[in-house]
């Protein structure tokens, strides 16, 4: 199971269990941990999850580092206000969020658990452990929101290995076909939506200034490929294609 498969499944968990909307975490001002840090930070929460409960988010990023990835549920009805993926990144107007550690992404078959915390006005609120390998993806997302994923770590695509005239072959083969595309690497943004079609947008950086390369599915097949010139492009993208059943 790939990251990006793994995190999926986990929001989707996490959209069952609380149904909350989050902020991307950004890390001003907070003195990052080493890996021994985070580690034993994680040890003892698997041990005694009460250990984590009523922290501070600056005590979760200084133990536990940046998340893995940041799940934001945004009602179709309120994507207009959104100019850029930039938007939903203000640190001071954290008031309901959702974090997502994964204790052992390197082999599946070593380690499926991840940590779930949810915090209100930055103090843990609620925390999990949850096992991701007992569970698929399932399509029960409320209709009515979108689904917009941000990780931590996505993958440079280089342009040298894009030929725009190849890839439009790709159009109408099964989404699973992405990685004759990309590889194994891992996108930096996706948004999905469930509605009377499955849609989804998979973003990944490029290494020419901003531009960004989107992969758009629908109902399982791709529909289109498209350089972006910027994230502002990401969201116009969902608002226009996505949106519109």
């Amino acid at each position: 199971m790939n990251l990006k498969k793994s995190l999926f499944t986990i929001i989707i968990l996490i959209m069952l269990f609380t149904g909350c909307s989050n902020y991307q975490v950004q890390n001003k001002g907070i003195t990052l941990p080493d890996e021994a840090t985070k580690q034993k930070t994680m040890t003892k929460v698997q041990n005694d999850i009460d250990e984590i409960i009523n922290k501070d988010y600056d005590y979760v990023l200084s133990n536990l580092g940046q998340p893995n990835a940041t799940a934001y549920w945004i009602d179709k009805n309120k994507i207009d206000s959104l100019d850029t993926l930039d938007t939903l990144y203000d640190v001071e107007d954290l008031k309901d969020i959702n974090l997502i550690y994964l204790k052992d992404i390197s082999d599946e078959n070593t380690n499926s658990t991840s940590l779930y915390l949810h915090l209100k006005d930055k103090i843990v609120k609620n925390a999990e452990i949850v096992d991701y390998s007992r569970f698929s993806t399932t399509k029960n997302m409320n209709k009515s929101k979108i689904l917009i994923d941000c990780y931590t770590d996505g993958d440079v695509v280089k342009m040298s290995d894009l030929d725009m005239e190849k890839l439009e072959n790709f159009t109408g083969a099964n989404s699973s076909e992405m990685e004759k595309i990309v590889g194994n690497k891992q996108s930096s943004y996706d948004a999905y939506l469930y509605d009377k079609v499955e849609k989804s947008i998979n973003v990944y950086n490029l290494d020419n200034e901003d531009k960004l390369l989107a992969i758009f599915t629908e109902d399982n097949k791709i529909s289109a490929i498209k350089i972006l010139d910027n994230k502002k492009e990401v969201i116009n993208e969902i608002k226009n294609i996505m949106i519109d059943n």
